[in-house]
């Protein structure tokens, strides 16, 4: 008996991509725009190195994002978070629940567009460049006249629309991380997991492998740059969605 290929979201999960794709072509530009966007990949090949630092380094991250989603970067405002609380205040005392800053803000002041970004996570580009497209969709979306599918969905829309623009390895890699760690201050080492963003590593996957086939682009840049986690989602879906063509023909 063989099995049938499955996809790694349910089936709720599943119909409200599809309507949320097909809502995001209908207000985008269509297919066509989205096939004039490229993958964008996690490499300093799409990512040259600058030599700058600190909040000069974030607004030449934020110009070379905006220009790859073909907006202008003067329209926004970006500004760094306060720093946020330390849970480690020396090798035996450690807050516990500390309120943590989120990676990224987005606020709008008359024609104002305003991004605030968490300094210490700006180190990691992957994330900060994830952190920056999602924020830069919020108005992208925002002057949409209808609303996403679908009740207090903006924000998983939002993620959805990286995708879109080409960016959905970026979101997706920071969306689930399982690593090693060692805090000397309070004497600790082992493993930790750190999630960011709306989607999870499940709708992720699904979203790159929608976003494969609507392109009809190789899936090399996935196969290559993708986290193992991810990458693994990524095949499931794209060989569930190649045997239920029926599945995105509506919004071809």
């Amino acid at each position: 008996m063989f099995w049938s290929a499955k996809p790694t979201i349910d089936a709720d999960d599943e119909e409200w991509q599809i309507a949320c794709w097909q809502w995001l072509l209908d207000n985008l530009g269509g297919i066509e725009a989205l096939r004039s966007f490229e993958t964008v990949t996690p490499t300093h090949a799409d990512f040259p190195k600058s030599g700058l630092t600190g909040h000069a380094h974030v607004e030449h991250v934020l110009n070379q994002v905006a220009a790859r989603m073909r907006i202008d970067p003067s329209q926004f405002a970006l500004a760094a978070q306060e720093d946020g609380i330390d849970p480690v205040l020396g090798p035996l005392a450690v807050v516990k629940n500390a309120p943590a800053s989120p990676l990224g803000t987005y606020s709008a002041d008359g024609n104002a567009h305003i991004i605030t970004y968490q300094p210490e996570a700006a180190r990691d580009l992957e994330q900060l460049i994830a952190t920056l497209v999602h924020e830069i969709c919020h108005p992208i979306l925002l002057s949409i006249p209808e609303p996403p599918p679908g009740e207090e969905t903006e924000e998983y829309a939002t993620d959805l629309a990286t995708v879109f623009f080409g960016f959905g390895l970026f979101g997706g890699n920071s969306s689930f991380r399982f690593q090693q760690f060692r805090d000397d201050a309070s004497g600790t080492q082992g493993w930790s997991t750190s999630r960011a963003g709306y989607l999870s590593q499940n709708e992720w996957g699904f979203a790159l492998a929608v976003r494969s086939i609507l392109t009809g682009d190789t899936s090399a840049p996935v196969e290559r740059n993708a986290s193992t986690g991810l990458l693994e989602n990524f095949r499931k879906n794209l060989k569930y969605l190649t045997r239920k063509p029926e599945i995105l023909s509506a919004i071809r």
